[in-house]
């Protein structure tokens, strides 16, 4: 019931700091810019991206990022677009997790993470926060902070939208932080049992994010007042195995 979109890197060998990341529509990737067939039309994978951030293992210990463009020592942000097709043999956007050298991800057993943005890093001038937070794209404002997550579909007579992250946060106007957590925080906690493959891909299946869900704009969910029977069902999609470690 759903769709999805590439990731692989290139060459066969993943370093040990390394995961991987897919995007996939009924249990297999999809070429860039390949159509999906939803509802008896196709659609096309406008947008998606995504957040990362406080990678622990099973003891709790800290697993640091390596600072890039598309990290910080804490947060990733994973992009693969339509847009994001191969190009001189390398994808554009990013479709990788690197930890720091010293990370073996083969000694982790449990691997935990949480899908969103610590409220401490969220809520601050994107102009001055480091790549890859500092993306308009995905913030609303200071109050409300980032789009933890940004899925958008579009077909030929229609659209759909789902941008997650937190809300009911408390500050005088837009354009000021909140002083306190707000009261939906919508981080997304996930806890990975290593699995019995290679341990080196993290796999996000749109089709289970999606389930139960007729695509189109009315059935979107970008936290309005009117679409909260699409926003509970979206957050209790991710709260189930959307996101697979194989």
């Amino acid at each position: 019931m759903s769709m999805l979109l590439v990731l692989s890197g290139c060459g066969f060998f993943t370093p040990p700091h390394r995961l991987q990341v897919e995007l996939r529509f009924d249990g297999r990737p999809l070429p860039c810019g390949t159509a999906l067939s939803l509802q008896g039309a196709p659609w096309y994978l406008e947008h998606s991206k995504f957040y990362l951030s406080q990678w622990q293992d099973q003891e709790g210990n800290s697993l640091h990022l390596e600072n890039n463009k598309w990290q910080t020592g804490e947060t990733v942000l994973v992009s693969i677009e339509q847009r994001d097709c191969w190009q001189d043999g390398e994808m554009l956007g990013n479709h990788r997790v690197v930890f720091d050298a010293d990370v073996d991800l083969a000694d982790v057993q449990q691997l935990q993470f949480v899908l969103g943005i610590p409220f401490a890093q969220n809520h601050h001038n994107p102009l001055a926060q480091p790549s890859p937070l500092n993306l308009s794209s995905m913030f609303w404002t200071w109050q409300s902070g980032h789009k933890f997550a940004r899925f958008e579909l579009k077909s030929v007579a229609d659209s759909w939208a789902f941008h997650l992250g937190s809300t009911g946060c408390a500050a005088d106007s837009a354009m000021r932080a909140p002083a306190e957590a707000c009261e939906q925080p919508n981080l997304l906690a996930f806890s990975l049992q290593r699995p019995k493959g290679k341990g080196e891909t993290l796999v996000f299946h749109l089709d289970r994010l999606i389930e139960g869900i007729r695509v189109s704009q009315e059935n979107s969910c970008t936290f309005h007042p009117n679409e909260t029977a699409s926003c509970e069902q979206l957050l209790s999609n991710l709260r189930q195995s959307v996101i697979e470690w194989i």
